[in-house]
């Protein structure tokens, strides 16, 4: 089998609620990095994240990926603009109108259909839904 991939990582930290400083604990100079959160609505936060890292940090991309795309408002149009954002890429856990998608060269949305679809199915006949975490076919 193939070795385990072992990247270095860098962790950043950022209070969305309370004030726009952010944490980085590690290097990320020449690197691309993943801003990982479970939802991205209004995108400013993302953002200033993504240019501090680009800008202040040196890193060498910034993607963005979420379970859900909610993207409320001008969220995508802001995301769209941004050259510190490659990607945006989320599932399409949440509707996103045809108009907003076919706007953007920078979301990315990966279906989770078949999965849901299989989960479903394992629950429902009893067999093992977390064998998914190991062996997804999709």
């Amino acid at each position: 089998s193939d070795p385990p991939l072992r990247p270095p990582v860098a962790v950043t930290s950022w209070h969305k609620k309370r004030n726009a400083r952010i944490t980085l604990v590690g290097d990320v100079r020449d690197k691309l990095v993943l801003l990982l959160d479970d939802m991205i609505d209004h995108p400013s936060s993302f953002l200033t994240a993504a240019e501090h890292l680009m800008v202040q940090c040196g890193a060498r991309g910034v993607y963005i990926v979420a379970s859900h795309g909610l993207f409320s408002g001008s969220s995508l149009g802001e995301v769209e603009i941004c050259p510190y954002v490659m990607k945006v890429i989320v599932s399409n856990s949440f509707p996103i109108p045809p108009e907003l998608t076919s706007a953007s060269s920078k979301l990315v949305q990966i279906d989770i259909a078949p999965l849901l679809a299989e989960a479903i199915r394992r629950n429902h006949n009893g067999e093992s839904v977390s064998y998914l975490f190991d062996r997804n076919p999709w």
